[in-house]
């Protein structure tokens, strides 16, 4: 028995080091001044002082050293916060296919063309015989012009694949088809989380617009943003989400001119004037108060208290960097919780703005997910 316990404490530190090695990740962005904090009683003694990127090696108790990694010291940057309720407006790069029917021709002969030409849910067409189609109309008028000696161009989980299929003149329609449902555009609301003013553009909702039918990302060609005039709000209840409902007002708020994993993303028609915070990176975000600002009845954008319970140094999914929990009795009162349109509502720490609001836990309405503010940043710092 004594030597058992030996051997527990002889391999106890070691499985903790292993463990921590592979926490602790490769690279780390600060911001000038900042100090570098790690979980575990890790510390590392590289100065952030001067702009520019070193090597550090983080210590377990300042003693022990457990990796080497590369650190980034960035300069300070400052965004204007928003909590804008708002209408997004976006059309398909190609058009999305959410599954296969029948078609029926003159004589009454049902056809398939494409299950049998193989073309699967989640495809996104973007050509019909090299001519670029970009929505439904351009589609169904391409296929009438070839028939049936066609190769449509598709993408398939990033591959480009050329198809080829035969139309069927159907008889209930009058037009040729190849037997497919399909979607080109969609709408939809949430948040507004912040303007940057250095590269006059917009961030919002912090997770990418998917289909509902497909649950594919979808990739957008064009599209707008404008705010909404409030309707209503559905209270969210455990295992059903409530959302936010409103009319899309004339105020365009801009272009948008990308959907990603991290959220929608635009350039503005013009830049407010309200106070900018500083953007916090991931290792200044930590466990305790901090606020969202949303609309939730139509008065405007309103804080409400949240306290950071879980956070993600090497999170799996690029908008689940942390994990909140309402603790407002005014935004539980009216709200439930977390309801779909607040997607995007920023999160204020310190007075740093160090996230916004990604996802709710479905068994848990006052419980959700937040995307760290720097992994939006990354994107509009390239939309110069």
């Amino acid at each position: 028995m004594k030597n058992l316990s030996k051997k527990f404490i002889l391999l106890f530190p070691a499985a903790f080091i292993l463990v921590a090695y592979f926490l602790m990740p490769k690279e780390v962005s600060v911001t000038k001044g900042q100090k570098i904090n790690f979980n575990f009683a890790m510390s590392t003694e590289c100065s952030t002082d001067k702009i520019g990127e070193f090597s550090s090696t983080i210590k377990l108790f300042n003693l022990i050293p457990i990796k080497t990694v590369n650190v980034s010291v960035t300069p300070e940057y400052y965004v204007i916060p928003s909590g804008e309720t708002i209408g997004i407006k976006m059309h398909t790069d190609g058009v999305l296919v959410l599954g296969s029917g029948n078609v029926t021709d003159k004589s009454g002969k049902v056809f398939s063309p494409a299950k049998d030409a193989g073309l699967k849910k989640g495809d996104r067409i973007t050509q019909v015989n090299g001519i670029t189609v970009y929505d439904n109309y351009d589609l169904k008028t391409q296929i009438n012009k070839a028939k049936e000696n066609i190769i449509l161009t598709i993408v398939r989980d990033d591959e480009i694949l050329e198809i080829p299929i035969s139309a069927v003149y159907s008889r209930d329609s009058g037009i040729y088809q190849i037997g497919i449902w399909i979607r080109d555009s969609a709408a939809g609301i949430g948040t507004l989380t912040f303007y940057d003013p250095n590269t006059k553009s917009f961030a919002a909702l912090g997770h990418g617009i998917c289909d509902v039918d497909t649950d594919t990302l979808l990739k957008a060609r064009d599209g707008c943003v404008n705010f909404c005039d409030f309707i209503s709000v559905k209270k969210s209840v455990n295992g059903e989400p409530g959302e936010i409902t409103g009319n899309f007002s004339g105020e365009e708020l801009g272009d948008l001119t990308l959907n990603s994993d991290v959220g929608i993303y635009g350039k503005c028609s013009k830049i407010p004037t309200d106070e900018a915070v500083f953007v916090a990176s991931r290792f200044e975000t930590e466990k305790g108060p901090a606020t969202l600002t949303c609309d939730i009845d139509g008065n405007g954008p309103k804080s409400y208290k949240i306290e950071i319970t879980k956070i993600f140094n090497s999170p799996s999914s690029p908008n689940k960097s942390f994990v909140f929990k309402i603790t407002d009795d005014t935004l539980v009162e009216k709200t439930g919780g977390i309801v779909q349109g607040m997607s995007g509502s920023p999160i204020i720490q310190n007075g740093k703005l160090i996230g916004a609001v990604t996802h709710v836990f479905v068994n848990d309405s006052k419980k959700g997910y937040g995307i760290f503010a720097e992994n939006m940043l990354d994107i509009t710092n390239k939309m110069k």
